[in-house]
């Protein structure tokens, strides 16, 4: 299926803090002025935090969670002491997470979860996942410290990106969400925007709490980004409009906008009058060969077309 154009959408939500979890069970869907709540999916709760960063100053931009500072290898020896599997670590220091792992005794009990924020030797990442049930690595340019720390407590983490990775040479973008999990994402994705500017895949950052993506002057948003690429997240969204809105109609007019098209562009196959009756709601039954001659044009499957 061809990838849109991934748009800066109005309205997005906006961090909320006051959840004590790092994969809460509700996720704002930021993309209405009303927010939908959605059931999270994988729920891990976070009991202590471990930082480990030997500069004080950005420390201090982490008191939000009122972390354990780890800035030597005896406070790191303490930490492993009590750490659990309901423990996130946050690491800026490569010596202290290969040290961490130097002092584990094998096969690891879970350390938990762990954002890693250093230079990665790529021979690390099986010892890694040994003692981790998830970690995010490989950030060119993620959020700064202060940002960081709102979007992993955020109720919405899951829906938000705390930093990623651009492969030039597959062409592709992997960006780590809140709740650790990753996304890629074809560079064919962020079409030049109707105003003319053009991506520049070399100054990638995420900014505004993780709601969105800058590659130089461009930007988009990442609800927009999710809901093009993650189905379960687009079934989730799909499903609370519904709630408001069920029918076939309202779903074919929205993947139509979605896609860019005038009701005129399903000519020949499909009348530009038929398409207006069956987004009115004023077509009860629509044909099976009109049924796919709408998503052939859409690009999608028949049976999808209910689910935008």
């Amino acid at each position: 299926m061809k990838a849109r154009t991934v748009k800066r959408v109005a309205g997005a939500a906006r961090c909320h803090t006051s959840s004590p979890y790092l994969l809460p069970s509700a996720k704002s869907a930021g993309r209405s002025s009303s927010a939908m709540e959605i059931k999270d999916r994988r729920k891990v709760r976070v009991r202590q935090t471990f930082l480990l960063d030997k500069t004080k100053k950005r420390s201090r931009r982490f008191s939000s969670m009122q972390p354990k500072i780890v800035a030597s290898m005896s406070e790191l020896r303490n930490s492993l002491a009590h750490a659990s599997k309901e423990s996130l670590w946050i690491s800026y220091e490569k010596g202290l997470t290969e040290g961490l792992l130097r002092n584990l005794s094998w096969p690891s009990r879970s350390l938990g979860v762990a954002v890693l924020l250093h230079a990665m030797d790529p021979r690390m990442l099986p010892a890694l996942s040994g003692c981790f049930k998830r970690f995010a690595f490989a950030m060119d340019d993620g959020l700064p410290p202060d940002e960081l720390a709102v979007a992993l407590e955020a109720k919405n983490c899951s829906d938000l990106f705390i930093g990623g990775s651009v492969d030039h040479a597959t062409q592709t973008m992997t960006f780590w969400r809140g709740n650790l999990e990753a996304l890629t994402v074809p560079f064919s994705a962020f079409e030049t925007s109707g105003d003319g500017i053009v991506p520049d895949f070399r100054r990638f950052s995420i900014s505004d709490c993780g709601h969105s993506v800058r590659l130089g002057d461009y930007e988009a948003a990442a609800d927009a980004i999710l809901y093009e690429f993650d189905p379960e997240y687009r079934r989730a969204i799909s499903k609370a409009r519904r709630e408001t809105e069920q029918s076939l109609g309202a779903s074919l007019r929205r993947l139509r906008k979605q896609r860019g098209l005038r009701r005129e562009d399903f000519s020949p196959r499909v009348a530009s009058r038929t398409i207006a009756r069956i987004e009115q709601g004023k077509v009860q039954n629509v044909r099976k060969t009109t049924l796919n001659a709408i998503a052939d044009r859409l690009q999608v499957a028949p049976e999808e077309i209910a689910t935008y």
